[in-house]
């Protein structure tokens, strides 16, 4: 038997091992934890005052509208070794990851920026038509890469994240949002005037009722204000890929 004849096996098994080997998944192949519910600094390129601004802008959307919106930056997507091979691909699998959105509406947003690569996405949930994708687009272009551009990413984020906000709500009057919580409030006063004049009649079985339904009320009132502020976590959201991306 010649050398050549034990060549051809050995790099043979070579080669089978370096093949399994490669379709392991590497031992730091993993998205990054979240941190917190509205923002994740991984890169650290938030300044503290912008940081501060965009969780209460993000706090405020989901308060009012029930929507969980997230920034995370990091410095490139090829850190993790998740195998992503573009940023619409990372984000898309880590905002369903993470669960950004409700599981039955799908209305996450994720919007990843990272620095390195200098790219950015902006992914929405399964819930949101393709206009929506188109206005992200503009937030992009217009509101968020020309920052990035002279590496303020700071402002790009912050002004971005008031883009995103803009581009899934409509304005509304203070009073077109406050109206129902005056007109309960006005209810539960009526109910409180409404028992203490029946006990004070002698009808205390009606002056209960009322005191009963004025506390029903009441605790309807302070849910509905509270509501979206004890948060730890996301609903569960899905991502299909929809969204909107951008280099400079």
């Amino acid at each position: 038997m010649t050398a050549q004849d034990f060549r051809k096996p050995i790099v043979t098994c070579i080669l089978v091992v370096l093949a399994v080997f490669a379709t392991l998944p590497r031992a730091n192949a993993a998205y990054p934890v979240p941190q917190d519910d509205y923002l994740n600094d991984f890169a650290g390129v938030i300044s503290d005052v912008d940081a501060s601004r965009i969780r209460e802008m993000f706090k405020r959307l989901e308060k009012q509208t029930g929507i969980e919106a997230v920034v995370v930056t990091v410095n490139s997507i090829a850190d993790y070794g998740t195998g992503d091979a573009t940023i619409k691909d990372f984000a898309t699998a880590l905002g369903n990851k993470w669960g950004v959105g409700h599981k039955k509406s799908n209305d996450g947003i994720v919007m990843l920026v990272a620095v390195k690569d200098r790219n950015c996405w902006i992914a929405t949930g399964t819930g949101y038509p393709s206009e929506v994708d188109h206005r992200m687009k503009k937030v992009i272009d217009n509101r968020m890469t020309p920052y990035f551009k002279t590496d303020d990413y700071s402002r790009g984020i912050y002004e971005g994240s008031v883009g995103v906000i803009e581009a899934v709500t409509k304005k509304i009057s203070w009073w077109s949002y406050h109206k129902w919580h005056i007109i309960i409030g006005v209810v539960i006063a009526a109910c409180v005037f409404a028992g203490i004049s029946c006990m004070a009649s002698g009808k205390r079985g009606w002056g209960w009722a009322f005191f009963v339904a004025a506390g029903i009320l009441l605790a309807f009132l302070i849910r509905n204000l509270l509501r979206g502020r004890s948060r730890s976590g996301f609903g569960g959201g899905g991502f299909s890929g929809g969204g909107a991306g951008g280099s400079w």
